[in-house]
């Protein structure tokens, strides 16, 4: 496919060209000065050292419109009475620079779009090489028979028991704040550990820090590794007080 476009030119054809001779002068598109811009056009291709004859004929069929477009504005219009009065010769040229600048402006934006498209990096399909296979029908029985089949061992004794929660956080929660009720200096956060399972011990703690979320409570530790004291609001402000 041959270059479409001039050697030694960065302009992509005539409308492009043309587009930029009346934007540099700041010139109404929709007023253009055809004889101003037909100079401009053509001493421009004159300052050209070198065409590719292949493409530069679209730019001296562009040459030879805006002649001809500026030879009829010379000419004296005549209409004689009840006709229709001529339309301006340089409408079709206006038309097409209008859709050109139009299609040359979503162009640019497309290109930003896409640039900034570049500095994405989209992750490959996480199942994308996975081969689909079609799963033969079952029936509820059977079903139920496969899940039976997975919740029990070869040897007939469950697979897996899941013991029933015994301490509620809730309840962990409340026994905290009575405790602080009775003990409103506050208390070692050791202290509702020293006893207990280790079920127990974790729903004390989940207690904890759901207090300290809801900031029904507040924790303090004087240095590293030393003892944490649990307060309410009320004895924190107390404690440091004191302090």
């Amino acid at each position: 496919m041959a270059d479409l476009s001039l050697k030694l030119t960065a302009f992509e054809g005539p409308l492009d060209l043309l587009l930029h001779l009346i934007e540099r002068d700041k010139v109404d598109i929709y007023d253009i000065p055809i004889a101003a811009v037909t100079e401009q056009y053509i001493s421009y291709l004159r300052s050209m050292s070198e065409f590719d004859m292949e493409v530069a004929s679209d730019f001296l069929v562009m040459a030879a419109t805006l002649l001809q477009i500026k030879s009829r504005m010379l000419l004296p219009k005549q209409s004689a009475e009840g006709e229709e009065e001529e339309a301006d010769p340089r409408q079709q040229l206006v038309e097409m620079l209008v859709e050109y600048r139009r299609i040359k402006r979503a162009a640019a934006a497309l290109a930003d779009m896409k640039q900034s498209a570049d500095m994405y990096w989209q992750r490959e399909p996480m199942f994308g090489n996975l081969v689909e296979r079609t799963v033969a029908p079952c029936t509820v029985q059977q079903l139920l028979k496969a899940l039976a089949g997975m919740t029990t061992a070869p040897d007939g004794k469950p697979a897996a028991f899941i013991e029933p929660q015994a301490y509620s956080v809730q309840d962990k929660m409340a026994d905290i704040l009575q405790r602080l009720q009775r003990r409103p200096q506050g208390f070692m956060m050791n202290e509702i550990f020293t006893a207990g399972s280790p079920a127990e011990k974790v729903a004390c703690f989940l207690g904890v820090l759901e207090l300290l979320k809801l900031g029904l409570i507040t924790i303090s530790q004087a240095q590293r590794f030393a003892p944490i004291y649990i307060f309410g609001k009320q004895g924190q402000e107390e404690a440091n007080d004191v302090s």
